[in-house]
Parts: structure tokens; C-alpha cells; sequence
């Protein structure tokens, strides 16, 4: 099955990225020509749904959208431009013009990239005026530019990665010359495209497990009534869960009292923002039945990793006594949404190698460890105390100063003061991270 790549960029630009091309075999190009910036926003609308990536032909462009949010940057790149690329541009000045230049003026290439090509040729006698930029710029700013340094004769022409720069600078009589970018970075960026988007086909056909399970109190289960008035409520479940499985294209089954499977792909739930959707799902049950329910989400290559994985979120989610949304990835990273609450995220695995021997031997995990500095970073903490550490895991105050002590021995916090207390106790440690 071939990628589909939609090209955004002027005819001369396209077919140059077309010939380049050639030599990739799962490649199809889609190509969009366009005049002025402000038709890429109706080429991105109307063709969104038939590419897989859009290769834009230059930094100007795909920045533009990106400013304008017409794209997302994991959804396109662009062709760096190198100081090679430079002095193509220049060897061509040279010989139309017909004369040894040296003032010229360039846009959009970083000073730095300039420097070091000037260098490593040894052109120390070019005096090169240069205008870098990151992001977007409009064209008529960068006409401005060059004309305003022509016209005082500190140039003798100019070089533009703008198409449309070059064609009014040349139309003001200004002699004006084209950065293109190289075959070899077209090359790479194409490449790059090709396994962005194959990694994100990859991704949507992955196994993907919801897991629903009541959460029943003490005081409920032991009601003489129970029986009777959970099945009833389960059957209201079931009327909403049915619905949830339709939505995402799934296959539900129950499992047991109170829990619930539903079986579809990672693609399905993302073209649903699988965590909102499930979010919703939490308080809707609420309003509709009167039950709390948590939901694990658990992804994985085989129906067993993503089956691991929704087990693994529901030892989690069952540290809350109330609804919550707790996901799994294939990497072991973690999210929990609380109703009303920007979600948490973080790793299961280690923190990195330099940590590794740090935590043999200890008894706290990274797990925790990662999820206490996601979420220090949620409350905006930079100092944290044992109060905070049992107010975000549900534990008591002893737990959290053992767990702090023990970040502290292995190295990963260091006590920077004291917090007192408003009685009349101890004052409270205060911990920082040294991650």
C-alpha cells in the first residue's frame, strides 16, 4: 500500500520534488500548485482526508499554516535550505549577470549556515547581507528589504528563497536570484514523511481495549436488595456502553458483574479523542444510572499487550474511590483524567540510564517517581512536602515522608528548607527535584 503525500508548493517547486521522487516506490504524490499563501488554506481543507502528509516546498509556506493552525506540525515538514544550496543560487547571479558579485543580500538561511559555507570556501571578500528568519514572513516585508539596501547601493543583487519575492524584485528592475532546495534534502524529507506516516498507520491499527468496571461501595453490596437493583443499572450501563462500542466501531462483552470489555483500535478512539469521550462517559453514567465507574484504556500490538495494559490501568485507576479515566500506551506511559482535571501523564518505565543504578535496590519505583514530578509540574510546584505527596496519591503523611526520605537517599530530590505548619507541630520539610 503506497503513502500518500500531498505537495504544496509553486509548479517549479513541485515538479523538481516530483523528479526526486521517482526513486521512491511507496510513494504517490498528490500535487497542489499554488499562487498566493492564502489558497493553501482551501488546498488543505478540501484534500485533508486524501494524504497521509504534506510535503510543503519551503519554510515560508508550511510555517504560514502552521501560524494560521490550517495544519499541525506532525502533520507536514518542509526541505532545509544549506549554504550549499547558497551557492548555486550565487554561481547562477554570476554568470547571467555576467560579472564577479560581491554584495549580495539573501533571505530566510540562517547567518550561521552562511558563515560556515563562506568559510569552509574561504569567500572571505563576499560581503553578504542577510535577513534569517524562523516561522513566516511576508513577501512584501522581504522585497523591502532587498530593495531598500539595492536602492542605497550596498548591493548589487539579490537572492530569495520566495518565488514570489524574486518575481517582483525582477519586475523593479532588481537582479534577483532563487534558493532552491538540493536534491538530497528533498530526498530526506520525503524519506522522513514516509516513515512519519508509516509509523502513524502503524499506530492506528494497533489493538485497542476499553475496560468499564463499576465501582460498587461496601454499603451497596451489602443492601438485601442488591442483586435486583444492580442488575437493573447494569442494564443501563449496557444501553450506554452499546452506544460507546457502535460509536467506536468495537465489540463489547461482559466479563462479570460490573465489568465490561469493549475490543477496537487505536485509530477508532482517536478519531473520537479517545480520552474525552470516555470522560464524558464517566458523568453520563453518573446523571443516567447513579453508578461510578473507572475506565482503563489499554494499547498494544497483540490483544494480550493491550490486555496487560487495561489491567495495569485498573491497578491504577482503583488507587481513586471516584470515576476516573486511566490510559496505558505500548510504552508503559500512563494518563489519568479525573473528572474536572487536566489529565496526568507519566512513565512507567525508568527515568533514564544515569537514574538506573540509583533505583536497584530501592523502594520506591519510577512509576511513582514519575507520576509525583508530573504532577508537581501540574500543580506548579517546585518544592514539595509530605502533606502534597498524600494529598496526590490518597495515602497518609507517614507514606509520603517515607517515600520522600527514600527519593532523597537515592539522589532524585535534596531538602531545600522548611515549611511550618499553621499548628503547633514540627515544621514540614520542603523537597526539590534534582531530575
Amino acid at each position: 500500500m503506497k503513502i500518500k503525500i500531498g505537495v504544496i508548493g509553486p509548479d517549479d517547486s513541485i515538479q523538481r520534488i516530483n523528479h526526486v521522487a521517482t526513486h521512491f516506490g511507496n510513494i504517490e504524490l498528490m500535487n497542489f500548485p499554488y499562487h498566493e499563501v492564502n489558497e493553501i488554506e482551501t488546498i488543505l481543507e478540501k484534500n485533508r482526508g486524501l494524504v497521509d502528509q504534506w510535503f510543503f516546498s519551503g519554510q515560508s509556506p508550511f510555517y504560514y499554516a502552521l501560524e494560521k493552525g490550517w495544519i499541525m506540525e506532525k502533520e507536514g515538514s518542509f526541505p532545509p535550505l544549506h549554504g550549499s544550496s547558497f551557492f548555486g543560487a550565487l554561481l547562477e547571479a554570476q554568470m547571467k549577470e555576467q560579472m564577479l558579485l560581491q554584495k549580495i543580500s539573501i533571505d530566510t538561511i540562517s547567518k550561521k549556515e552562511i558563515e560556515i559555507a563562506v568559510q569552509f570556501h574561504s569567500f572571505d571578500q563576499l560581503d553578504i547581507s542577510s535577513y534569517p528568519y524562523e516561522g513566516y514572513r511576508s513577501a512584501d516585508e522581504l522585497v523591502d528589504y532587498h530593495r531598500s539596501l539595492f536602492e542605497k547601493g550596498e548591493i548589487e543583487a539579490a537572492i530569495t528563497c520566495i518565488q514570489s519575492v524574486q518575481k517582483s524584485l525582477t519586475e523593479l528592475g532588481i537582479p534577483c536570484y532563487r534558493v532552491v532546495p538540493t536534491n538530497l534534502s528533498i530526498r530526506m524529507i520525503l524519506q522522513y514523511l514516509l516513515e512519519r506516516a508509516q509509523s502513524r498507520k502503524y499506530r492506528k491499527s494497533q489493538i485497542a481495549i476499553v475496560g468499564i468496571e463499576v465501582i460498587y461501595s461496601t454499603q451497596t453490596l451489602d443492601e438485601s436488595h442488591f442483586s435486583y437493583k444492580m442488575k437493573h443499572q447494569e442494564l443501563d450501563l449496557k444501553r450506554n456502553l452499546l452506544d460507546i462500542a457502535q460509536k467506536i466501531n468495537g465489540s463489547m462483552v461482559q466479563l462479570g458483574d460490573g465489568l465490561f470489555f469493549v475490543y477496537t483500535t487505536r485509530g477508532e478512539l482517536d478519531l473520537h479523542e479517545k480520552e474525552s469521550i470516555f470522560s464524558n462517559l464517566t458523568q453520563e453514567v453518573k446523571a443516567h444510572t447513579d453508578l461510578d465507574i473507572r475506565v482503563g484504556l489499554g494499547f498494544g500490538v497483540t490483544v494480550l499487550e493491550a490486555e496487560h495494559h487495561v489491567r495495569l490501568a485498573f491497578q491504577h485507576a482503583r488507587k481513586h474511590e471516584t470515576s476516573i479515566v486511566v490510559s496505558v500506551n505500548e510504552d508503559k506511559t500512563v494518563t489519568e483524567i479525573l473528572p474536572s482535571s487536566k489529565a496526568i501523564t507519566y512513565s512507567m518505565n525508568n527515568l533514564g540510564e544515569m537514574w538506573e543504578k540509583a533505583f536497584k535496590g530501592a523502594t520506591v519505583s519510577t512509576a511513582i517517581v514519575s507520576k509525583i514530578l508530573s504532577l508537581s509540574r501540574h500543580y506548579e510546584k517546585e518544592e514539595i512536602t509530605s502533606q502534597d505527596l498524600s494529598r496526590w496519591l490518597k495515602s497518609t503523611e507517614r507514606n509520603g515522608r517515607r517515600i520522600l526520605t527514600e527519593m532523597e537517599r537515592i539522589g532524585i530530590v535534596k531538602i531545600s528548607g522548611e515549611e511550618q505548619s499553621g499548628g503547633r507541630g514540627r515544621p514540614k520539610k520542603l523537597y526539590r527535584f534534582q531530575l
